[in-house]
């Protein structure tokens, strides 16, 4: 048995020594012969200083022996045996997965294909240490990522999934088989397919193609999509989309799952068909299936021998035997030879003798301590600036990463971006440290995300973007280029699962369909967060947000946790929240029971997931009344020109109808004309008047009840509620002369005794002269009123009510 590796250093090592032989006796024979032109032998020591033809041999020797021990080295000898124990790889899983566009029928939610993807990557841990890899198919088929370990990688292949990926339109199911044989290890006996689809085999091969696969030896598991009764397919990808494919005849597209075809492949394999399940069960049910076989697989140990390798001693020895030879000269004194064996000493144990510093941190960093580490690196730096030394910009690098593992992210910042200053001259520094600031930046984004500031996130997160990319694009950085990669879809994903996106519009919706027509203007003003729920808004705690002038609003509305719901008001800018003197209200959807429809006052808002959320605000004219009060000085009941306005009653609204202003119901005093505008809630209402004289009498309107009944919604409005009184306390007012207080004073002194004070006798009598008066004058107006005429007035009723007239 041959103990080298490789004998034909042997043959070289001997030519290349007896070569050196021969070039050294015909040397020396030269050497000699030319010396003893001038010196006899004899006189060779004392005529020549530091001559030794044993040391001269000695150092011959050694130079031949340190060359057949480097040629002995690399002829790799090998003696002894070793047993080596090997464990083999996993299997080999291709997904197939079917991106036609019926995969985005929804009976499926949110979708076929997002139910796919978000299967597969909930169930990729079940899979670990099997390489994966992945097909997309539809009309075409193509290797989307090829069997690998990174397991990261084929997840962010599987997110970046889409319907219309392949051009070519349809579904067939050979395609992806014929890929996947092509893109299994010949020499690997466990070959599984997972094809992922609705079924709708249009070209009909895939089940021919599936029989040859099995003769390859790969086995294909299939798992259906979709119901039994089908859905129809959008045509876009969006998730509230109402446009749906439609065949010739204008009718839709219903895509059912066709189970069978996917049975017979998975059986024509020895595979096994499964559906997949409102939350993944069946593809559950075959991954786990799969371990088991690749666990089993890694059981199975291989053992082997190896020869043990012997080269390191021969290695060792001709390295000592060079560094020795110099050692061996005519004249050596002590500092020649200590110099060698410094120089000797640093080649051979220079690797220990680093900064004791430095040595500290990197056992520092061993052992898990970081702070310690990054404190060890920052003193290295210190003391090289107080010795005025360059400072290693390795040593920035080091101390900021370490600094970032202890979570102290300022300093580590700080420590990096010196470390990227100072190394302008070292590009491989350089990406490595913008590496670690893609590093540092994306732990900052996760840290304002568990804090849900999406804003801040978004900050840190396109900076550790930068990052990546700078350092990929200085060297070819392939970590950057990976930590890119996995960043860009990763923090996007965990943004969009806590944002919720709110938008809309405020307009005027006159005919209150809530559907906005082209005469319908926008209304500009605010949205704001109604968190007491109270329809008011408050400045201090509740977040207001303006639209712009097309009534146009949009924000994020952020939560770790979906569904939930918050209440969300509006008010108007002043020049846009009246018309004609009347305020417009908003208007709210009717709640859910068994909430009354009147006590809502805002928009209850209930967001089942993270996305996109429309909501409408509208705003309408409330029903308002008009009409004008005068002062009926005839008592006839017919206005006349010469009768005025007045403003000495109060409108109000009777709810219980008994003609009186009570406490609850609220009441409005006309204008100085006598003209009222008022806005009233929808629905039926008694409009009557109260004067402010309870001995008034109301002559219009000449019903009983002294009131107009009106019935109104939103938008409407009723006019011409005119109300006449009769105040003849005012008439009499001024009638009478204004008398100054001295025409009478005899009546004066009368009533008044000599203090200047009244006389209470006097008091009296005049008290029961007036009662008198007012006896007979009530006596009057009664007989006025019986030989009074009813009033025709036009008017417009929403009924048939008895007292009162209708509005």
């Amino acid at each position: 048995m041959n103990i080298f590796a490789d004998i034909r250093f042997i043959y070289a090592g001997s030519l290349v020594v007896l070569s050196l032989v021969i070039l050294f006796i015909y040397s020396e024979r030269k050497r000699k012969k030319r010396i003893s032109l001038l010196v006899a032998g004899k006189l060779n020591k004392d005529l020549i200083l530091g001559f030794s033809p044993l040391k001269q041999n000695l150092k011959f020797c050694i130079l031949i022996l340190c060359c057949i021990l480097i040629f002995v080295g690399l002829a790799r000898p090998q003696w002894g045996m070793q047993k080596r124990q090997s464990v083999p790889s996993g299997i080999d899983i291709l997904f197939a997965v079917d991106v036609s566009k019926s995969m985005l029928a929804r009976d499926v939610k949110p979708s076929r294909l997002e139910r796919v993807k978000l299967g597969i990557s909930n169930l990729i841990e079940k899979v670990a240490g099997d390489r994966l890899g992945l097909i997309a198919f539809s009309g075409g088929a193509f290797l989307q990522c090829p069997l690998t370990l990174d397991h990261q990688a084929f997840i962010k292949t599987i997110n970046d999934l889409q319907v219309g990926l392949i051009k070519t339109p349809g579904t067939n199911l050979a395609l992806p088989i014929s890929e996947a044989t092509r893109s299994f290890s010949k020499d690997d006996s466990d070959r599984f397919l997972i094809l992922l689809s609705d079924g709708e085999d249009l070209e009909g091969e895939g089940l021919k193609r599936a029989k040859e696969a099995s003769k390859d030896g790969i086995k294909i598991f299939t798992i259906g999509i979709g119901s039994d009764q089908g859905s129809r397919s959008p045509t876009d990808t969006k998730t509230n989309s109402n446009n749906f494919m439609l065949d010739r005849s204008g009718n839709p597209i219903i895509s059912k799952k066709d189970a069978k075809a996917l049975r017979a492949i998975a059986e024509a394999t020895g595979g096994k068909y499964l559906p997949l399940g409102p939350t993944g069960e069946g593809l559950a049910e075959i991954l786990a299936h799969l371990q088991s076989i690749g666990q089993q697989k890694k059981k199975e140990q291989l053992s082997s021998e190896l020869p043990i390798e012997r080269f390191q001693a021969f290695a060792l020895m001709a390295l000592i035997l060079l560094f020795s030879n110099s050692l061996v000269t005519r004249r050596s004194g002590f500092r020649e030879n200590a110099q060698v064996l410094l120089i000797f000493f640093l080649l051979t144990f220079g690797g220990c003798l680093k900064n004791d510093a430095v040595k500290e941190a990197e056992l520092a960093i061993a052992q898990g301590n970081h702070l310690s580490a990054a404190k060890l690196y920052t003193d290295e730096i210190n003391a090289s600036r107080i010795s005025e030394k360059p400072i290693d910009p390795k040593l920035f690098l080091n101390a900021g990463i370490s600094f970032m593992e202890a979570g102290m992210m300022d300093e580590a910042e700080i420590n990096l971006e010196q470390a990227l200053d100072s190394s302008f001259n070292d590009p491989e520094l350089q990406s490595l440290a913008l590496n670690s600031l893609g590093n540092l930046y994306y732990q900052k984004t996760n840290f304002w995300l568990d804090r849900q500031n999406v804003n801040m996130a978004r900050k840190t997160w396109e900076r550790a973007l930068e990052f990546y990319e700078s350092a990929y694009n200085l060297d070819g950085n392939e970590k950057a280029n990976r930590n890119f990669l996995s960043l860009q879809k990763q923090i996007e994903e965990r943004i969009n699962s806590l944002v919720c996106l709110i938008y809309g519009t405020i307009w005027w919706d006159r005919n209150g369909d809530r559907e906005r027509q082209g005469h319908e203007p926008f209304l500009k003003g605010s949205v704001f967060w109604d968190k007491d729920g109270n329809g008011e808004h408050n400045k201090s705690n509740e977040p207001s947000l303006p639209t712009n002038e097309y009534g146009g609003f949009q924000f994020e509305w952020i939560s770790s946790l979906y569904p939930n719901s918050f209440n969300l008001d509006s008010f108007l800018d002043e020049n846009s929240s009246t018309d004609q003197g009347i305020a417009l209200v908003p208007t709210f959807p009717p709640p859910p029971p068994p909430f009354q429809e009147n006590l809502v006052v805002n928009h209850l808002l209930s967001i089942d997931q993270a996305g996109e959320k429309a909501l409408s605000i509208t705003y309408r004219k409330p029903p308002s009344i008009s009409g004008k009060v005068w002062s009926d000085e005839n008592g006839n009941g017919e206005y006349e020109e010469n009768e005025k306005g007045g403003s000495s009653a109060k409108i109000f609204l009777d709810r219980n109808e008994n003609s009186k202003l009570d406490e609850n119901e609220t009441s409005h005093t006309p204008r100085g004309d006598g003209s009222f505008l008022l806005a009233i809630q929808p629905g039926r209402h008694l409009v009557c008047i109260e004067p402010e004289n309870p001995d008034a009498n109301v002559t219009f309107p000449i019903q009983e009840r002294k009131g107009y009944f009106v019935q109104l919604d939103y938008e409407e409005m009723a006019g011409n509620l005119n109300f006449g009184i009769q105040d003849n306390h005012n008439q009499e007012k001024q009638d009478q002369p204004q008398d100054s207080p001295n025409d009478h004073p005899q009546q004066n002194d009368s009533s008044q005794n000599d203090e200047g004070e009244s006389d209470p006798e006097q008091k009296n009598e005049d008290e029961s002269a007036g009662q008198e008066v007012n006896a007979l004058y009530e006596r009057l107006l009664q007989e006025m009123e019986s030989k009074s005429k009813p009033l025709e007035q036009e008017t417009r009723s929403s009924g048939n009510l008895s007292a009162g007239r209708d509005y």
